[in-house]
């Protein structure tokens, strides 16, 4: 991936939190910077305090983690949404 894939596709407010998720081996599937969400594939395990230290490590210190299952055409899938407050 490309800086040019990044600003085309990425709104700027989350830009750089997607590029250092995408780096540390998170795999990013939406993002809203007006929303500063972030939603991400995710499967139980380490990967949550992995990725708990990469984002406070970062200085983010107000966000939230929520792990979600859903059920769709019969298929499992899960998944993280990544919520950076504004304070």
């Amino acid at each position: 991936m490309t800086e040019d894939w990044y600003e085309q596709m990425i709104e700027e407010p989350i830009r750089n939190l997607v590029k250092l998720l995408r780096d540390n081996g998170f795999n990013t599937t939406c993002s809203c910077g007006h929303e500063m969400e972030i939603e991400c594939g995710f499967f139980p395990g380490d990967d949550i305090k992995r990725l708990d230290d990469l984002l406070f490590n970062s200085e983010h210190r107000n966000y939230s983690l929520t792990w979600h299952i859903d059920r769709v055409d019969g298929y499992l899938s899960s998944g993280l949404f990544i919520k950076i407050r504004r304070c």
